[in-house]
């Protein structure tokens, strides 16, 4: 099975979004792989599965996958990362209220 933060980046890096989501994805990330490497391992896998059962259900997937990958992000992190992605930051904040 490939590692899922290869596959969270490679997915980040060849989707077409908007706004710079992509870059600050990357950049969050990053963070998180200094700062806390079990918990990018944890949001990379959710982000993957997530993504992978909405295609399964013909869904857009990257709705899920963004707000996975930031549902365990504080909330100063979210500011920073997705002050332009209202969308993703409510859905992230609801699933993080969730865990």
């Amino acid at each position: 099975m490939t590692d899922p933060i290869v596959q969270a980046r490679r997915i980040n890096r060849t989707w077409i979004v908007r706004g710079h989501l992509a870059e600050n994805t990357a950049r969050y990330l990053d963070d998180l792989e200094t700062r806390d490497p079990a918990l990018l391992r944890t949001v990379c896998e959710r982000a993957v599965t997530a993504a992978h059962q909405a295609s399964k259900e013909q869904r857009d997937p990257k709705p899920d996958f963004y707000a996975w990958i930031f549902s365990r992000a504080t909330e100063e992190e979210r500011e920073r990362y997705l002050r332009d992605h209202n969308w993703t930051r409510q859905r992230a904040e609801e699933l993080a209220a969730g865990q």
